[in-house]
């Protein structure tokens, strides 16, 4: 069976996922739970690579 698409989101506090402002792919179904942790909008993903 084929992996779930991962989605990517911006990191917004410093976790396990990384540090913030970092960028990770995450399953579409973890985001929800993650809200103030992550944010998957994709203007939050723009400016965070603009970062790097």
């Amino acid at each position: 069976m084929a992996e779930a698409k991962k989605v990517k989101a911006r990191v917004l506090i410093d976790c396990e996922l990384g540090k913030c402002n970092d960028v990770v792919e995450i399953d579409p179904a973890e985001v929800k739970g993650l809200e103030g942790v992550v944010d998957a909008a994709p203007a939050a993903v723009k400016y965070a690579e603009s970062l790097k």
